[in-house]
């Protein structure tokens, strides 16, 4: 500070030095003024440029560890999603392993075990609703194609994987997803010997889909060539004189359908010798009459018979009226017979459980039979059932079927959860394929629960770390306010005294005017 030499009044060097002290403790009153309205202590890079540097690494490093825990906290969130289907798929297969436990039990029959069939089959296709909408940010969880990759540190590289490559949906589990999709399936196309009939898809006609599971085929009679047909029962009337049995006539039309058909004989007229008696009767049930039909051979000496007749064409059946006293008077009321007839050419059929019970396939009077035709080969016939059988030609069907004959098959519903228990056995083997579907879920959800943990821990440490390096930060830059108060107080009090000693520097030089008096 330069020395003041009060005879010298060319220059003011008193009021130069308060002045200049002045503008010091203004400058620096306004520094902590500053600091006390914005609460930093560095407000320029000329108050602390290195600490201004080393702040900013850190107040980057510490919002890069708030965004790492909200990293961490969306991945855990995001287990917790694909962790809540598997916990609701655990529970669906306990379930699932309950019922293929009760179906295992032979006290249950077919409907039973069917019934538990459809549910299992809705637990399964409920697995696969819950694997494909498991969803994060429209990214399947638990379809086995889930790998991701977390950011759960501040810097490059620093990141926690996860993955799941097992697929947990029904099928993949080994819970018997059908594959069809366009059709129904029969996993064993040829029935019997040789060829001679096969089993395929076909659109369901009468009724629904067949249940999956396991099925035969049993053959009831096949016709005896392609001019005879056959009778599997009710060749017999109520007087037992009067029997029907296929015909062999070359030319026979076989005018009566598969099936049952009512036969009445509604009036019987004897006279002595050959081609004299006559007989009425009736081959659908009395709706249209034959009237006095001629019996031929004399009744007298020998059996009578006559080849029935429907809508002028060969019915292929023949009536045998035996010779016998009893017969050559006047029947009393119809007789009549409900015979089951194969038409010529003909096999007779019925689906059946893998138990042997018979299984509705038309709605003609809900019959559980139908009909190959062997007149010709490859005629397919519709069960109504979403299943197809064709027949061969009848010198096969003949050669390999006898009544009796059964063949079994394994039957898929298309676009079905073909779920099948529909044996003891099978239930048995499925109760350990549900084990095996569960322990997958559980090995699933230990490595969730597993992550989780490691992800909590992981965001405990980095959350210290992050009010670490904030206190840090804080100290560099942030202004100690109450030092800061203190500072301005100083401040303020030595501007106003050097005000006042600016202005009476500015007084002295004219203390020199009394020396020109």
């Amino acid at each position: 500070m330069a020395t003041v030499d009060i005879t010298r009044i060319a220059s003011n060097i008193g009021a130069l030095n308060s002045l200049n002290s002045l503008m010091n403790i203004n400058a620096k009153l306004a520094t902590h003024q500053t600091r006390l309205s914005t609460g930093k202590r560095i407000n320029s890079a000329a108050d602390d440029p290195a600490g201004l540097t080393i702040a900013t690494k850190m107040l980057a490093r510490s919002e890069g560890l708030k965004v790492t825990l909200d990293n961490i906290g969306d991945a855990k969130n995001m287990l917790s999603v694909a962790e809540g289907g598997l916990s609701k798929m655990n529970d669906i297969l306990i379930q699932m392993r309950n019922k293929a436990e009760q179906a295992a039990s032979d006290t249950l029959g077919t409907t039973e075990r069917q019934a538990i069939q459809t549910q299992l089959s809705a637990y399964a296709e409920q697995i696969d609703n819950i694997v494909a909408e498991t969803k994060w940010n429209s990214v399947q969880l638990l379809d086995g194609t889930v790998s991701k990759q977390f950011q759960t540190g501040v810097d490059a590289g620093e990141n926690t994987t996860w993955s799941l490559t097992q697929n947990h949906g029904a099928g993949s589990t080994g819970l018997g997803i059908s594959t069809s999709v366009d059709n129904n399936l029969a996993t064993v196309s040829t029935l019997g010997a040789a060829t001679a009939i096969t089993a395929s898809a076909t659109a369901a006609a009468n009724f629904s889909a067949l249940q999956t599971g396991n099925y035969q085929i049993e053959v009831k009679g096949v016709a005896a060539s392609t001019t005879r047909g056959a009778i599997t029962s009710g060749s017999v009337f109520s007087n037992a004189n009067f029997v029907l049995s296929a015909s062999d006539p070359a030319a026979a039309a076989n005018e009566i359908a598969n099936g049952t058909t009512n036969i009445q004989i509604k009036d019987y007229n004897y006279t002595s010798g050959a081609g004299n008696s006559t007989i009425d009767y009736s081959v659908d049930g009395g709706t249209t009459w034959v009237d006095n039909a001629t019996i031929t051979g004399d009744l007298s000496t020998a059996n009578g018979t006559l080849l029935l007749q429907k809508g002028g064409g060969n019915s292929g059946l023949t009536l045998t009226i035996t010779s016998n006293a009893d017969t050559r008077t006047d029947i009393a009321g119809l007789q009549s017979s409900a015979v089951d007839y194969i038409k010529m050419g003909y096999a007779k059929a019925q689906l059946q459980t893998a138990e042997g019970a018979a299984i509705t396939v038309n709605n003609s009077g809900a019959s559980s039979y139908f009909y190959l035709d062997g007149t010709a080969g490859g005629v397919a016939t519709d069960t109504g059932r979403a299943l197809s059988v064709t027949s061969d030609t009848l010198a096969n069907m003949t050669t390999d079927f006898n009544a009796g004959t059964k063949s079994s098959f394994n039957y898929k519903a298309k676009n079905a959860y073909s779920v099948d228990v529909s044996t003891a056995n099978l239930a048995a083997g499925y109760m350990q394929t549900v084990n095996n579907a569960m322990d997958t879920v559980n090995n699933s959800m230990s490595s969730l629960g597993s992550l989780m943990a490691r992800l909590t821990f992981k965001e405990e440490s980095i959350s210290t770390a992050q009010v670490n390096v904030e206190a840090s930060y804080n100290r560099i830059m942030n202004a100690n306010m109450a030092e800061e108060q203190m500072n301005a107080s100083k401040y303020t009090i030595l501007q106003q005294t050097a005000i006042a000693m600016l202005a009476q520097a500015n007084q002295a030089p004219q203390n020199l005017l009394s020396l020109f008096r």
